[in-house]
């Protein structure tokens, strides 16, 4: 193929037509914006899940479940131990499914007994974060009383700082070995412990940020009594994850509140995703907890199909 290379003459030529074009008035049409379109939920993060919601059905059939999961719209999840597997095996299981592993539960005394066994699982799953929850207490909970009113009552200031202390020696090295850490709340985690200061702002102040990070429970913190927006940009600088759960009071229920498929519960969710967006949020696990109501799949379609209409 031949290319036609200009000659100085024919450049002169055509720089001239261009000047004589604009002296006339000649404009250019102007350029047609992009149409813009805002980002839904789903276009602003991969859709997760916390596998205790369908621990159930895990016990049962672990792939069938996984691949369920999948089908119905999500694409990364949350561990909640490995159903009797290894840690290869359990990934290997829920890579096969299509899903991605981005973060693993334990909890505070597993963490207090062997930080690095629950670290080293956490490694093994390929998970990205370790999430801590469920505070190690000072002694036996309080007969009598549903869990979370029993922590509720157990978890004085002293016992939160004892927590404290042991967090300061394990997200260093959570961090060491290559995992982000961060503390996941129950309801108990927002009582009021005198002037304002709460068991999670404890928690908080117990590492640096880039040493220990947030994992809000939306619906528990509503359960604590706290406006999950206000929750959510008070610990900005250390938020990146949310568990999405909603909430609704149930008398039948211990402790007077069930978890609900999101959207039929007390959380205005508009706000929260939009807070979500603005702070820079990482990842979202949507987790409903039992007695169900319904088939658990179904009410996990019905999470997703109101999350996709956000």
């Amino acid at each position: 193929m031949t290319h036609f290379i200009p000659s100085r003459r024919h450049m002169f030529i055509g720089a001239g037509a261009l000047t004589l074009t604009a002296l006339a008035g000649c404009k250019p049409a102007p350029a047609t914006a992009p149409e813009t379109k805002a980002k839904t939920v789903l276009d602003s993060w991969p859709l997760g899940v916390q596998l205790y919601t369908v621990n159930a059905e895990l016990a049962k059939d672990i792939p069938g479940t996984l691949k369920a999961i999948k089908a119905a719209g999500y694409d990364v999840v949350e561990t909640a131990g490995t159903q009797g597997k290894t840690a290869a095996e359990y990934k290997a299981m829920i890579e096969a499914a299509g899903l991605k592993i981005r973060s693993a539960h334990t909890n505070m005394p597993k963490l207090i007994e062997n930080a690095d066994r629950e670290i080293a699982e956490a490694l093994a799953l390929g998970a990205e974060w370790l999430v801590a929850a469920s505070p190690q207490t000072p002694g036996p909970l309080p007969a009598g009383l549903d869990w979370i009113s029993a922590m509720t009552q157990a978890m004085t200031a002293d016992a939160w700082k004892m927590n404290a202390e042991y967090m300061a020696a394990i997200a260093p090295a959570v961090k060491k070995a290559g995992l982000k850490f961060a503390y996941h709340n129950h309801a108990m985690e927002f009582k009021d412990l005198g002037g304002g200061q709460t068991g999670y702002d404890i928690l908080m102040a117990a590492a640096p940020a880039e040493q220990l990070r947030a994992e809000l429970d939306l619906g528990w913190v509503a359960v604590g009594g706290a406006d999950v927006v206000a929750a959510m940009k008070k610990y900005a600088d250390r938020l990146d994850l949310l568990h999405v759960k909603d909430m609704i009071k149930d008398a039948a229920i211990p402790g007077g509140f069930r978890s609900t498929e999101i959207g039929k519960g007390m959380i205005d969710w508009k706000p929260v995703f939009a807070a979500a967006q603005e702070l820079g949020v990482k990842n979202y696990f949507i987790e409903q907890e039992p007695p169900y109501l319904k088939p658990v799949m179904e009410s996990l379609a019905e999470s997703r199909a109101y999350i996709a209409a956000l």
